[in-house]
């Protein structure tokens, strides 16, 4: 075994500070520059970080090996007062119960009941929308996200004021947790406390939360149904803030990455009117009103551009390990307990996985499929990956269906700054110009 190869760094703090200013550039370069399938960036206190770039090792970390690594703990000051040991965070047995008690509430045959409540609440928030008018589609889909996770996996009818309150708490936590030069070089002793905005939100998230379990009726098989019963039936196999947790996770991780994916689909189909035609005419021929269940099977060209648009943008720009022990990958040693990153900005977007790894074609999907595709992994994998994954894809379609249904939308911006918080997130409101079809 042999440790990987470290690019060039400035002194005393390595690569750390170039890759806290641009991630996203940083990762292109180890891309493109690096053959092997691991690159080490050093940094100026602890082991540094592990890029892996190997898809096939991508897959021995997160599928074939998951049992030899952990999630490590990458900002507990910020993360844990957010979502505590909720699904996403938490690791071991209490993970293994909470996976165990939540999955019914993702089965496909609940999922089947999901399609009118999609297409309703995306009906409502579009009505709002004047013909020829400009509006924030980050903000618009992030609070219609909210919404239907709200009612979907935790039972309840959020107000759309409160889920304007989490779409802003969130855009406060994203600028809180987003990478800087200061976050990434500081040691763990030296960061600096929580923000005063940051607090501030997590109460406003506290309160949404309380107000949702409050109204909630546990007599069905949603998230937070599931949940209650579990914990009565067990109150010493969970933590106290059970409910707390899993409420909070599902209602930031629940609506974000569809957020994002659709914003970026229409950033991405703005930016390419030919994409943008296809699916008006593929939704025109399929769709008859309003889009159904029974409609998704034949949204063929719609479901290859939310795949395209998790490819070229992917809202989850990095999955991160650490081994339990000293690892052996192909090649290369890993010590104990080492920050590892498996970058899907990088692989998605290789030359050396991809045809044209930077333009925008859906096509490239046509017969291929995504789950067989081992460059391409926007959910994780393995037994980590996503619970809601497959929610997910179905509401990405039936979204994009609603609207291109009824309106045309063209964002207005040729770029999109964006930050690498635990998503990748757009800096800047998002605008764009709907028409009435």
């Amino acid at each position: 075994m042999r440790a990987p190869h470290s690019p060039p760094g400035e002194p005393v703090v390595g690569n750390a500070m170039r890759f806290a200013r641009s991630p996203f550039d940083v990762l292109d370069t180890l891309a493109a520059s690096y053959r092997e399938g691991v690159v080490h960036l050093s940094g100026m206190v602890g082991p540094g970080i592990y890029v892996v770039l190997d898809p096939a090792l991508v897959q021995r970390v997160l599928v074939d090996d998951h049992a030899r690594y952990r999630k490590p703990q990458l900002r507990p000051e910020l993360v844990d007062p957010l979502i505590g040991e909720g699904l996403l965070t938490s690791e071991g047995d209490l993970w293994k119960r909470q996976r165990t008690t939540l999955q019914p509430a993702f089965f496909t045959s609940r999922l089947r009941g999901f399609g009118d409540t999609i297409v309703d609440f995306t009906r409502a928030t579009t009505d709002g929308w004047a013909d020829g008018s400009t509006v924030d589609v980050h903000r618009e889909l992030g609070v219609l996200t909210v919404r239907i996770i709200a009612r979907l996996l935790l039972g309840v009818d959020l107000s759309r004021a409160d889920a304007v309150d989490v779409a802003e708490a969130m855009e406060q936590v994203g600028e809180t947790l987003a990478l800087s030069p200061g976050n990434v070089v500081r040691p763990p002793w030296l960061q600096t406390p929580p923000p005063r905005t940051y607090r501030q939100a997590i109460r406003e998230l506290e309160d949404v939360t309380a107000r949702v379990t409050a109204m909630h009726e546990p007599e069905g098989d949603d998230v937070l149904s599931l949940l209650r019963r579990a914990v009565d039936a067990d109150p010493d196999g969970f933590p106290d803030d059970e409910l707390r947790d899993q409420v909070m996770t599902m209602l930031l991780a629940g609506h974000e990455t569809t957020a994002l994916t659709l914003t970026y689909a229409l950033f991405l189909l703005s930016e390419n009117p030919d994409a943008r035609a296809e699916l008006h005419r593929e939704v025109d021929d399929v769709v008859d009103g309003a889009p159904t269940w029974a409609d998704l099977a034949a949204l063929d060209y719609t479901e290859r551009v939310v795949h395209e648009t998790l490819r070229v943008l992917p809202p989850v720009w990095a999955v991160f390990r650490e081994p339990l022990v000293d690892a052996r990958l192909g090649e290369y040693r890993i010590p104990e307990g080492a920050p590892m990153m498996l970058p899907q900005w990088a692989l998605h977007r290789s030359g050396r996985h991809w045809d044209a790894p930077r333009t925008f074609d859906p096509d490239r999907w046509r017969g291929t499929k995504p789950a067989e595709t081992p460059a391409y992994f926007p959910f994780g994998a393995g037994p980590r990956a996503c619970i809601g994954r497959q929610l997910a894809i179905v509401e990405a379609k039936l979204i994009l269906a609603t609207v291109f249904a009824e309106w045309d939308v063209e964002v207005l911006v040729d770029d999109l700054p964006r930050r690498a918080a635990i998503t990748m997130q757009p800096t800047e409101p998002v605008p764009a110009r709907v028409h009435r079809r």
